[in-house]
């Protein structure tokens, strides 16, 4: 008995001790983080490594607030998450279950445009710290901050990064460590910061998703802009429940908030008073890549020309006004949420380029200033330039409504084979549901040639060169599948995703982006010397191919002019054309969803 009260007593003092310990070292760790002061109201906005320490020490100071850190990035630092949840759990399954709805921020993707780096930073602050009445809302609510999301960029910081833009003082640069423009990479998701927020969109399932900007563009008197998901391009339940019930309590919050906003300003003509568009959102950018998933997902644009520390407390308000709009709403958004995605898995036609109609024009009230052309100094000729001393409140033309361009009736399957392992790899990152071939399969299939399109180097391009008005022709053709090639169902909440990626005529399909740009290249040739013999078989044999034939010759001068062409036109008609030769590498299944 005394041997097991020694022995107690041992153990108890011990444990005593090792906790007295384990909360110095808490509290030494707590105290030696250095306090980053906000400074925007002075021009200035922080660091990425003052971003993280500010993160850092919430985590340290708070059990509701984790600082988590998700895959790497070009720049060579892990791209991190902070997490606010009252609950204390910060594992997303979990919180789905209790009926958590999660808020994920992204911040930096320009890190010339800081000002959600500053005001997420101070939001969590004020919530964690309970000055704000929206820690009373958080019991229902998630909210999750990417602090800085293109870090190469951020470390990039200079005086002279943006030539347009009122302070602040020092800011990061537009393109990441591998000169991409990060707001063009949701869809190619050639960096790894791309592929690294993918695996925390996809382990979160936002409901809502917001990018933080700063714009370029016209002068008028709004602090915020705002770029949305577009109702037309959301399953009905959801692109109503966005037009009738969110954007106008949005609008009203930022009213009330001494910010009134305005949709994006990128005038028709030179203004704003020309008319201005909402526009719909191409899976390159944050708000179209999260919108394939049913994430109602915004662009906040703060206005480049007003002062750092209104466009800093604009885009808090915003923020602010979220959360408070999801708490308020969040049962019913998570219920629309779930109809939508059933709604997508059952959807048999997806929308996969949209034209403006032009023919639903309306109006919309509009603060801005009056535009004229004055003489440049510089050029000798006109320049445009804004009166502040005359501004205006007018009603401009609003576009606000799209057409489908083109439509697509959705296949039961899609077949890969596993050579196109990028685009698999981008399909399994993005949380698709795929199977494999068991064994070498012969199957009747879609196959699509393409026939035509154009392609294009630009500023908005990221690098590659870009494909568009892309046509195709259809074939049914019997394909050779091997074991561990990969079948695609379209039953799934990623059918959206599927459509627009997978479809070579979309406006960012992978073949956009230049993933199967080896199908445009022949490799197979004839050497006339040689082949013309078995030409004139082909003639002799086949009246139907010899009475195309000159009917050729005699319609087309120059074709009858040219050996090689005509020689060539009996090539591509015979047994030795390769078949594979434009042959989109991405297979439908012969019948399609009903």
């Amino acid at each position: 008995m005394n041997k097991f009260f020694r022995y107690f007593l041992v153990t108890t003092v011990l444990a005593l001790a090792f906790i007295c310990v384990a909360k110095h070292i808490y509290k030494k760790n707590v105290t030696s983080t250095p306090k980053v002061e906000l400074r925007f109201h002075e021009n200035y906005s922080v660091t990425y490594d003052e971003a993280i320490a500010a993160y850092r020490a919430l985590d340290l100071e708070h059990r509701e607030a984790k600082l988590i850190k998700y895959g790497p990035t070009d720049f060579g630092k892990p791209l991190h998450l902070f997490v606010i949840s009252r609950a204390r759990v910060f594992d997303p399954e979990i919180l789905r279950s209790k009926g958590f709805r999660v808020v994920l921020v992204n911040n930096g993707i320009h890190p010339g445009e800081p000002c959600g780096v500053d005001a997420s930073i101070q939001l969590a602050r004020d919530i964690l710290s309970n000055k704000n009445e929206l820690w009373s809302l958080m019991d229902s609510t998630v909210l999750c901050i990417v602090p800085v999301y293109n870090i190469g960029g951020a470390h990039n910081r200079s005086h002279y990064n943006r030539a347009n833009q009122n302070g602040p003082e020092m800011q990061g640069f537009r393109a990441n460590a591998r000169n991409l423009d990060l707001n063009r990479d949701f869809a190619p998701m050639e960096s790894r910061n791309a592929q690294s927020f993918a695996r925390i969109f996809h382990h979160w399932k936002p409901n809502l998703l917001i990018d933080t900007h700063t714009t370029n563009g016209a002068d008028y008197q709004y602090v915020m802009t705002l770029i949305s998901s577009h109702p037309q391009e959301m399953p009905p339940m959801l692109g109503n429940f966005y037009d009738e019930v969110m954007e106008p309590f949005l609008f009203n919050a930022m009213e009330e908030s001494g910010y009134p906003m305005i949709y994006y300003v990128s005038p028709m003509g030179q203004t704003p008073e020309s008319g201005i568009q909402q526009y719909p959102n191409p899976p390159r950018y944050t708000s179209g890549y999260g919108r394939m998933f049913n994430a109602i997902s915004f662009m906040t644009e703060a206005h480049m020309f007003k002062p750092f520390a209104d466009r800093v407390l604009a885009t808090y308000e915003f923020i602010n006004a979220s959360i408070e709009f999801t708490h308020r709403n969040g049962y019913q958004m998570a219920k629309l949420k779930q109809q939508a995605d059933e709604y997508t898995a059952n959807q048999s036609e997806f929308v996969i380029q949209w034209e403006l109609d032009r023919d639903q024009e309306g109006t919309i009230p509009f603060m801005g200033y009056e535009a004229e052309l004055i003489d440049s100094k510089i050029t000798g000729g006109k320049r445009l330039h804004y009166d502040r001393n005359r501004p205006f409140t007018k009603d401009i033309p609003f576009f606000k409504y799209y057409k489908p361009a083109i439509t697509i009736t959705a296949p039961e399957f899609y077949y890969i084979p596993q050579a196109w392992y990028d685009v698999i790899h981008r399909l399994e990152i993005n949380d698709v549901n795929m199977q494999r071939f068991a064994n070498d399969t012969i199957m009747e299939v879609e196959a699509y040639y393409i026939t035509n399109y154009k392609s294009s180097f630009s500023w908005n391009s990221n690098g590659h060169q870009l494909h568009s008005d892309v046509e195709v022709r259809k074939e049914v053709q019997k394909i050779q599948f091997y074991e561990g090639d990969f079948i695609v169902p379209m039953n799934q909440p990623a059918n959206q995703f599927l459509a627009e990626m997978l479809e070579p005529q979309s406006t960012d399909s992978y073949f956009a982006w230049n993933y199967f740009d080896s199908i445009l290249q022949r490799k197979e040739y004839f050497s006339p010397y040689v082949f013309e013999d078995f030409a004139l078989e082909m003639l002799n044999s086949n009246h139907e191919l010899k009475a195309e034939f000159e009917a050729k010759k005699r319609s087309d001068r120059e074709f009858a002019s040219n050996a090689y062409a005509q020689l060539n036109f009996l090539y591509e008609r015979s047994p030795y054309y390769e078949k594979v030769y434009n042959r989109y590498p991405i297979f439908r299944s012969v019948t399609t969803k009903k």
